[in-house]
């Protein structure tokens, strides 16, 4: 009895040892990693798949962060040059209206004197038409407008139809 007792109290002061230990509790910092969430004694599918994840997430917002700056850096650029094009095109398209109008003008213009010269213009008389005999010469005589003579012949018709009975 004597025995049991002692090895009683020994595996009490033994096991009580820990509660009476001063521990410190270390809160993480945003410089120190998470522990592990796999555990203490883990599969090493289940530590690899965590470790991809993690440089898989770090990799991403490294990505992102350098992806921000060059946006901060190129939208200034970008937002001129848009600018540039926009008043460059609005110049352009002034010009090319102006241009447009300018040609519309040019091709009445001709259209009409095109006109004019193959049909003649309303404000011009039309020429006379003057008529030689073939015998005559048509240079050096006065030409003498001919008018024109009604004709009251008419040709005989002829029937070359035939009927059969």
């Amino acid at each position: 009895m004597k025995k049991m007792k002692a090895v009683l109290i020994t595996s009490a002061i033994l096991a009580s040892t820990p509660l009476f230990a001063q521990t410190t509790t270390e809160t993480a910092t945003p410089t120190q990693r998470q522990a592990a969430s796999y555990g203490d004694n883990p599969n090493i599918f289940r530590v690899l798949t965590q470790k991809a994840q993690t440089t898989v997430q770090n990799t991403a917002e490294k990505v992102d962060h350098a992806a921000q700056k060059g946006i901060a850096k190129v939208k200034p650029k970008v937002e001129n040059a848009w600018e540039g094009t926009k008043d460059f095109a609005s110049e352009k398209s002034v010009i090319a209206i102006e241009k447009t109008q300018n040609a519309a003008v040019k091709v009445n213009n001709k259209l009409n004197e095109t006109k004019d010269g193959l049909i003649g213009s309303p404000e011009n008389q039309s020429a006379p038409i003057v008529s030689h005999p073939l015998s005559q010469s048509s240079t050096g005589v006065d030409s003498v407008p001919v008018q024109p003579v009604p004709s009251n012949r008419t040709q005989p018709v002829q029937n070359n139809t035939r009927t059969n009975l």
